[in-house]
């Protein structure tokens, strides 16, 4: 297979967009999708990182067995490939032959093939002229391994975002729980050496920073000082690009004659090439403040009310609450009715204090209920997008030491029992140390049934919300105890304590959780 040289900057279209086109390289794990997205978002720019074009042609050669050594087959399957703006401006989604296929590209096994995929030299040059049309009309930050060098060599303006393998590294291990000083902490770490070795030595578009690229080194930063620089960057390389240009020799006798505008490359990817509108919404909702406002106060009078239209509602033990630090809600879910009956209640309680959600991303569409949410403490969760985003938006929200209620169970279950717990409450609260307060909803599933579009008020029945003591991850996992068996321990933990605030019928697979010591709470 032989390697195809990538074409000569001189051979490359200029520019001719009315903002500011970004190309943004670094290795993996540097922060690259994450940041970029964010610092994107925060100034009105389009986003797309272009190793999800990759992982599209590798998740679709896995599903058509389609071989890595098979150039022109790779390549075909790339023109079935087609990105889609999620809203906000994040080229995020992902269609097969018109088909939303966005969750097949975060599994094991596209993690496993898409080194070797994007090494193809066919696939490379098939792909270059799509992302350079996805840019074409310019106001968009490219992100990726090779787009200062090879993609975008003229544009606008370059950064390579870097970090310290050992700085990388943790980062991952943090994110996926792993016990820092463990086996699988270390193989992270030798993987993304690895990685690294093999990025930069590969013969096509090598891993390099682009000689006028503006290096950002994150290593010690928190994640808001990092897109904090990427944006003011952007922001002063777009002023730059703004200032008028004074002619060397005025030609007072001789009228102005314009230059020859260069032809934009006809767009590939019709939907990321047109130029979108800055989504307030979205940008309001990923704002932080801990203070309820008039707002906050009238929407949970009108959740109130509108229980109690549906049911008697009993709410005890409003008093448990924290009025102060970071705290987890945590709650079951049995009806599309817990959010009022809960968090209403729970909002009114606590003072100035108002409750953070995540909710998804589509939420914000909503003409007037988008609005809403993003006012009341409601945040975007891209359900395309890696878990690991929605764990860094919860991990700010606690570390800005605010409330946050959480699902452990991750949707409702059909059946009003309580189903296994996912680990992201355990690993929030071991990264934290935040109080977990647990709330046991029971009845409203008699409500408001799933499957419902409505809940049904007769006949009227009896809705009560438990809330029981806070708790540390230290008050059940003793000092020393590895990471794997701690975050084990704190769901079981939770979820037994919330089983104790549920009546039997709720209690489901944490039924035998419950302490015999413990007796229910009024």
């Amino acid at each position: 297979m032989a390697d195809h040289a990538a074409p000569t900057p001189a051979a490359l279209p200029t520019s001719t967009a009315s903002r500011i086109v970004v190309a943004l390289d670094g290795p993996a794990s540097s922060g690259k999708s994450s940041v970029g997205a964010a610092a994107a978002a925060s100034l009105g720019l389009r986003f797309v990182d272009t190793g999800i074009i990759y992982r599209a042609v590798t998740a679709l050669a896995l599903r058509e067995e389609v071989a890595t050594a098979d150039a022109i087959g790779l390549v075909a399957l790339a023109g079935r490939v087609r990105l889609g703006d999620d809203g906000s401006g994040r080229l995020s989604r992902v269609l097969f032959d018109g088909i939303d296929a966005t969750d097949d590209l975060r599994t094991d096994a596209v993690d496993a093939a898409v080194s070797a995929v994007s090494r193809v030299p066919e696939l490379r040059a098939a792909l270059l002229e799509r992302q350079r049309a996805i840019a074409a009309d310019g106001g968009i930050v490219l992100a990726g391994r090779d787009i200062g060098t090879v993609v975008l060599p003229d544009a606008d303006l370059k950064l390579f975002l870097d970090a310290s393998v050992e700085e990388r590294a943790a980062r991952r291990i943090a994110e996926r729980g792993l016990d820092p000083g463990g086996e699988e902490a270390e193989l992270v770490r030798e993987q993304l050496r690895a990685r690294d070795a093999q990025d930069r030595g590969r013969a096509v578009a090598p891993l390099i920073a682009a000689a006028d690229a503006l290096h950002v080194v994150s290593d010690g930063n928190t994640f808001e000082q990092t897109v904090g620089l990427v944006a003011a960057a952007i922001r002063e390389a777009e002023t730059r690009r703004a200032m008028p240009v004074t002619p060397p020799t005025p030609m007072a006798a001789t009228a102005p004659t314009a230059p020859p505008t260069a032809a934009k490359p006809e767009p590939q990817l019709e939907p990321e090439s047109k130029p979108i509108k800055r989504n307030r919404t979205l940008e309001i909702a990923m704002r932080m403040d801990n203070d309820r406002t008039l707002l906050t106060r009238v929407v949970a009078l009108t959740a109130r009310t509108f229980a109690r239209c549906m049911a008697r509602v009993r709410v005890e033990g409003l008093e448990r609450v924290p009025r102060s630090g970071a705290v987890i809600l945590a709650v079951n879910h049995i009806s599309n009715a817990d959010p009022f009956v809960s968090g209403a209640w729970i909002n009114d309680a606590i003072g100035r204090r108002r409750i953070h959600w995540l909710g998804k991303k589509e939420l914000f569409d909503w003409p007037v209920f988008g609005g809403i949410a993003a006012r009341g403490g409601v945040h975007p969760v891209d359900r395309g997008a890696a878990d690991v985003e929605a764990f860094r938006l919860a991990t700010r929200i606690l570390e800005s030491g605010y409330v946050l209620l959480v699902f452990p169970e991750g949707t409702r279950s059909p059946t009003g029992e309580l189903q296994e717990a996912k680990d992201g409450l355990a690993m929030l609260a071991m990264r934290t140390d935040a109080q977990i307060v647990p709330v046991g909803v029971n009845n409203t599933d008699a409500v408001w049934r799933k499957g419902r579009k409505l809940p049904s008020p007769f006949p009227r029945r009896t809705v009560t919300v438990r809330i029981g003591t806070p708790f540390r991850v230290a008050d059940v996992v003793p000092a020393g105890t590895d990471r794997r068996t701690a975050k084990t321990a704190v769901t079981v933990a939770v979820m037994g304590r919330i089983a104790e605030l549920l009546d039997p019928r709720h209690r489901g697979v944490y039924a035998a959780a419950v302490r015999p010591e413990a007796s229910r709470e009024p």
